[in-house]
């Protein structure tokens, strides 16, 4: 597990801080909140548009399989209430419930999505109050608690400096957020086209 927590680590910071490190460089605080907006300028492409259509492509299976992943707690409740644990899994009786809701919960949070025209806003709010102390703060510090590694290792020191560090960029995230929620919301109105 800790390798994998390793490896998880490591992809994210190749792939997420490179990006928003290098379109921080690119493009400032002038910087789009989709990064490839950026490279359309009074909408016609500064990339050949195989680029645009496969990064799109490749960003859709991404959110595709991170929906399947938050939405499953939705999606357990919804099959214990309408699934028989007594049918095979893969019976009528189950695979129809499933389908129907699994594909009602995502059309739902699209629709959601669709009628906020700051949606961006609100994920990084989420991420913020969410995903940073999830998947950064409190692995560590569990990590720290249960195995109880040497206060003078540099396993123990590198578990507190990530929570520390997470703890204030997601606290940094979290007034951002939030000021540029409250900055949108004079503009709001729903299903807009920004």
């Amino acid at each position: 597990m800790f390798k994998g927590l390793l490896v998880c680590y490591a992809v994210i910071v190749m792939t997420f801080f490179s990006v928003a490190i290098s379109g921080y460089w690119a493009f400032g605080n002038q910087t789009k909140g989709v990064i490839l907006m950026n490279f359309v300028v009074d909408e016609k492409p500064l990339l050949p548009t195989w680029v645009l259509l496969m990064t799109n492509v490749f960003a859709l299976l991404q959110v595709a399989a991170v929906s399947v992943v938050y939405l499953q707690p939705t999606n357990d409740v919804f099959e214990r209430k309408f699934s028989d644990a007594k049918s095979d899994q893969f019976s009528i009786r189950n695979v129809v419930p499933r389908l129907v809701f699994r594909s009602l919960s995502v059309i739902i949070a699209t629709a959601v999505a669709a009628m906020f025209p700051f949606f961006g806003d609100i994920n990084a709010v989420i991420g913020a109050f969410g995903f940073i102390p999830l998947d950064f703060i409190l692995p560590v510090i569990f990590y720290n608690v249960t195995f109880k590694p040497s206060k003078k290792g540099l396993m123990f020191w590198g578990n507190t400096a990530i929570a520390i560090i997470c703890s204030a960029v997601g606290v940094l995230g979290a007034i951002s957020s939030i000021r540029q929620i409250i900055l949108d919301a004079n503009t709001y109105s729903l299903f807009a086209n920004v």
